[in-house]
């Protein structure tokens, strides 16, 4: 009998499926591509928080074998072949992440160029040196119109050097897509985004023409109450000034911030100093970069979140932006490499937008502010402008780069009256040359905007349960938790669905807006 039994394991063992070289191939590339993600996460905290040299050149190099062809075409072949319908989304995420990858280390020595020159040009203005990174902080600080018109052209010189290398890159995305056999960079967008272009373009053509009476009657009103001049001088180099309102900044003091984003999170029933997982280094060290970040280093044990408290509601949003994203991370029970490192940006995108907007709750104003009732009312009109501003100038983006990238003629043009009808600011000769510098990679303008609208519908569905101040409700983390777990297993239009959505739609983020605005007339 014993004998017997051993010729049956051993017949039953030369029958059972044997995993195929390509698969422990695959295998092997999920595992190069996390410990790449982890090194580049670490080397990039490193240096935002504590001033040290970044080269991420030479981890591109280490695994320059990584990203190539050959790898991309095996991904797509096995994703092909695949009937299981979470690994086939899995391969497609790889294949994703291989794909814009391999793109970005072809055009990396163009890329470096363009930080080379945006890190060490200065722009001669009044006889003194300003470095090119630091002229539109000082445009926005600027009270003067003139000397911000002064500061824009200033500029010209430094935009028309990067333009030059900015085109040769649209060029080789170009040529890069059809190598990879693809008929188009538009074409490779959608295939690997995983959403319609076209009936994206459809979504942010209603959001431009809906929203454009209000918008028009608020741009007087804002440009007249902060800047004291009409849209008919407005430009472009004054947008920074007008949303650069320091009348509210007292009601959000440093002192504060990290103690107000833990209460916040403590009303959810999450405790942030109990979460062993994740960091938050808030040390003013000189050579820290003042922006808050968070950096997912080894998803879900180790993430990451830095601030310097400089205090402003923009320093406010900022730190709970980021709260949002570590949240998602910290959370996460995924264990398949793409569920929790390659998900398109919509879903992580619109978890951080969930938690940032709480600031423009008006409960949450009153719980955690002292802003007196006309100061909050103010506050709130501003804010809905600025969202309604984002909203339309991303959309006029979107826009743009379908043109763009499709290759229509004279792009500058198309650029300059798409974004200053969308905005509202009349045009310069200086705009067009922004045409290429103004550019989000690969369409993120498009995951920016989806966030936009699933935060809104994230919202509603937590106020229609949990009522308008739902960030005092354990009950409502508990949920955001459960939605946290999953990664990037499901993507945006999925996450809609599960809410009670038919799909990402900008219905809500729409009367979100218009219930601030209700609000601030009351």
């Amino acid at each position: 009998m014993k004998a017997l039994f051993l010729v049956t394991i051993l017949l039953l063992s030369s029958c059972a499926p044997r995993r195929s070289n390509d698969a422990a191939r695959i295998d092997s590339l999920r595992t190069q591509a996390e410990e790449l993600i982890k090194a580049q996460s670490l080397m990039g905290w490193n240096n935002w928080v504590r001033g040290a040299v970044s080269n991420q050149d030479s981890l591109y190099r280490a695994n320059a074998t990584l990203f190539t062809t050959e790898h991309i075409a095996l991904v797509q072949k096995v994703e092909q072949e695949e009937a299981d319908p979470i690994q086939k989304k899995r391969l497609r995420y790889l294949r994703r992440y291989l794909t814009t990858e391999y793109i970005s280390k072809e055009i990396a020595p163009l890329t470096d160029r363009v930080s080379n020159i945006e890190s060490n040009a200065k722009v001669s203005f009044e006889g003194k040196e300003i470095a090119y990174r630091q002229v539109t902080t000082v445009m926005t600080n600027e009270t003067r119109q003139k000397r911000r018109a002064a500061l824009y052209v200033a500029l010209d010189p430094i935009v028309d050097s990067l333009t030059v290398t900015l085109q040769e890159i649209e060029k080789a995305n170009q040529r890069l897509a059809k190598e990879l056999g693809y008929t188009s960079y538009n074409a490779m967008a959608e295939s690997l985004k995983g959403f319609s272009l076209g009936q994206f373009k459809s979504v942010t053509e209603h959001v431009l023409a809906q929203t454009e009476s209000t918008y028009t009657t608020l741009l007087r009103e804002m440009t007249m109450k902060y800047l004291n001049i009409t849209p008919a001088r407005l430009y472009r180099y004054d947008m920074g000034a007008l949303f650069r309102s320091r009348k509210f900044d007292k009601y959000f003091p440093a002192r504060t911030m990290l103690g107000v984003v833990k209460s916040t999170y403590k009303g959810l029933g999450i405790d942030v100093d109990a979460q062993k997982n994740m960091k938050i280094d808030a040390d003013p060290r000189e050579q820290k970069n003042p922006r808050a970040v968070c950096f997912p280093i080894d998803i879900p044990n180790d993430i990451r979140l830095s601030i310097k408290p400089i205090g402003g509601h923009d320093d406010y949003l900022s730190l709970f932006h980021e709260m949002g994203h570590a949240q998602h991370f910290a959370n996460t029970k995924e264990n398949a490499f793409e569920f929790k490192y390659t998900g398109e940006g919509t879903v992580t995108e619109s978890f951080a937008f969930l938690s940032e907007y709480l600031l423009l709750n008006q409960a949450w104003l009153r719980l955690h502010t002292n802003m007196p009732a006309p100061m909050l009312k103010d506050f709130l009109r501003f804010e809905a402008f600025y969202r309604l501003f984002y909203l339309r100038r991303y959309s006029a983006k979107y826009l743009y780069e379908l043109q763009l990238h499709s290759g229509v003629p004279d792009p500058s043009a198309r650029y300059t009256n798409l974004l200053s009808r969308a905005v509202g600011y009349n045009l310069l000769p200086s705009d067009e040359k922004r045409y290429l510098v103004d550019l989000d990679a690969f369409y993120y303008s498009a995951s920016y905007l989806r966030a936009w609208f699933l935060e809104a519908q994230l919202n509603e569905r937590l106020t229609r349960d949990y009522g308008v101040n739902w960030f005092e409700r354990p009950q409502a983390g508990t949920y955001q938790q459960s939605l946290w777990e999953r990664g990037d297993r499901i993507d945006g239009d999925e996450l809609a669905r599960e809410i009670g959505f038919e799909g990402i739609s900008s219905g809500a983020v729409w009367k979100e807006i218009q219930m601030m605005l209700l609000f601030s007339t009351k």
